[in-house]
């Protein structure tokens, strides 16, 4: 558990830098003023001033950050010390949209750099329980979502394995939370209709690796329309909110992404490395989602200010700002409390 937990905090935090990174790339490009990129969240550990900005090391490992000279400030108003001309507000709104956009053009970078490298070496065959139904010998033997059937490379051999043991006692050794278990069960001469004699439901994962060139196009495509199809589904989500309809079942979490991470974890590398692919997709698309608080929102009072000739009032963005940080957060808490319903039951 220790190191399933270590993992998801070097995920998250690495996700949350790359992004961060962003930022300070098209900031420093464009002749903005960073005056801190932190590691971390504080308070400080230490820090080194290079090339005008401090880089800082804090205690909180759970990602970072990056201050832009003015960029929470008045537009024209430089800090103490500073020249207006080098804030992010004095520079045109094409370039601050630039920087905003930055953060999600580095998690979508990564998460396709990360898919070429898993099409490219190709992923093992595994094959997982997806599914136990309840009072079936599967679930008298213990087994549970998530657990990893050795010695199978395919869903079809494990059915057969079964097929060809009905009514004898036969051990499975399966791995769970990265531990070996023997499970032993009687799979069932006439099992349910909508049941296998084991009552499981499986899923298979493998494939072979493919040309560096081959695997960059795929992943390419694959990232895509993977942000194309998150993208979208944002927008359906809030629609479906408002109608009424329960759809946050189907969102996760830290605690569901913890989960998640310790899974792939426990089947391999590969599979670890294309969830990061995924989660780092997500935050791109979540990121320029046009809400408050996130850089898809900001870039939506920019525009604002391009058709008006002048931004919205500081106050304004604000309110409005906190708002959005407000239901973010009132819906991250839901969220994991849902995670956690789903962990205990």
């Amino acid at each position: 558990m220790i190191v399933n937990l270590l993992i998801f905090i070097f995920v998250l935090a690495a996700l949350i830098l790359v992004h961060e990174f962003g930022h300070f790339l098209a900031a420093k490009a464009f002749g903005m003023r960073v005056d801190e990129f932190g590691i971390g969240f504080p308070p400080r550990i230490a820090g080194v001033r290079k090339w005008g900005t401090l880089f800082s090391v804090n205690w909180v490992p759970l990602g970072g950050f990056v201050k832009i000279a003015g960029e929470d400030g008045e537009s024209g108003e430089a800090p103490s010390g500073g020249s207006a001309n080098d804030t992010f507000w004095a520079k045109p709104i094409w370039k601050r949209i630039v920087v905003l956009a930055a953060g999600v053009a580095m998690n979508f970078l990564l998460g396709w750099l990360l898919l070429t490298l898993v099409y490219a070496t190709g992923t093992p065959q595994r094959v997982i329980v997806s599914e136990v139904s309840s009072g079936s010998p599967a679930a008298t033997a213990g087994f549970q979502q998530g657990d990893l059937l050795e010695g199978f490379s395919t869903p079809q051999s494990f059915v057969q394995y079964v097929d060809q043991h009905k009514g004898q006692e036969t051990s499975f050794v399966i791995v769970r939370a990265g531990q070996e278990k023997t499970l032993t069960a009687t799979p069932r001469q006439n099992p349910p209709a909508d049941e296998g004699a084991l009552g499981i439901a499986l899923a298979g994962g493998g494939a072979p690796g493919e040309s560096v060139l081959t695997a960059a196009w795929d992943a390419l495509v694959s990232a895509s329309q993977m942000f194309v199809l998150i993208y979208v589904m944002l927008f359906k989500i809030i629609g479906q909110l408002f109608g009424g309809t329960n759809v946050l079942q189907y969102v996760s979490g830290p605690v569901g992404i913890y989960q998640a991470t310790a899974d792939a974890t426990d089947i391999g590398w590969a599979y670890l490395l294309n969830l990061v692919a995924l989660i780092s997709i997500n935050l791109a698309a979540l990121n320029i989602f046009p809400f408050p608080a996130l850089d898809g929102g900001r870039v939506v009072f920019l525009l604002y200010e391009k058709v008006r000739g002048k931004p919205a009032s500081a106050k304004i963005q604000e309110i409005v700002n906190t708002v959005g940080f407000a239901l973010l957060i009132a819906l991250l808490v839901f969220v994991s409390f849902k995670d956690v319903l789903r962990l205990v039951h």
